[in-house]
């Protein structure tokens, strides 16, 4: 991890003990603004590229989780779990990892990530390894059965 989250900058540091060059890095930018026009052959002109997030902070941003303490899950093929942390950066005492949310204009916002990166994989052990599950579907029986998730209303499908 090159870049540093609270200066919002290349780490200078990191890239000289790792003897990596900033040039080839790309211009750290905003998350939302102008990045250049694309154009196309289909007569449609200039098309503008005016936005860039990772997929977990465009999930945060587009489930309105724009105000400190706001958390979203997301299940799939991996399962994340992101948390507004607002205008600080929050170190995690439970091993989660501090990000960027977004920035916009000149305010960054912050936000606490833990990932599960083989969520749909678990499913197919669940039914393939361990014969637990016959069918994919039936995962959202099993998760119902455990109470604290029951209280969640589990709505899962594999593979969606």
């Amino acid at each position: 991890m090159l870049f540093n989250i609270h200066t919002c900058q290349w780490d200078e540091g990191l890239l000289t003990l790792l003897d990596i060059p900033a040039s080839p890095l790309p211009t750290v930018r905003a998350s939302s603004e102008g990045y250049g026009e694309v154009t196309t052959t289909l007569g449609l002109g200039s098309i503008v590229i005016a936005g860039i997030a990772g997929d977990q902070q465009a999930s945060l941003f587009g489930q309105r989780c724009t105000s400190p303490g706001s958390t979203k899950n997301t299940y799939g093929t991996g399962c994340f779990l992101l948390q507004n942390t607002g205008l600080r950066p929050v170190p995690s005492s439970n091993r989660l990892i501090t990000t960027v949310a977004w920035k916009i204009g000149d305010v960054v916002e912050y936000a606490l990530e833990g990932s599960v990166f083989i969520g749909g994989a678990v499913v197919q052990w669940l039914r393939d390894g361990l014969r637990l599950i016959r069918n994919a579907n039936e995962i959202e029986a099993l998760a119902n059965s455990v109470p604290i998730l029951a209280r969640c209303r589990c709505n899962y499908r594999y593979g969606a």
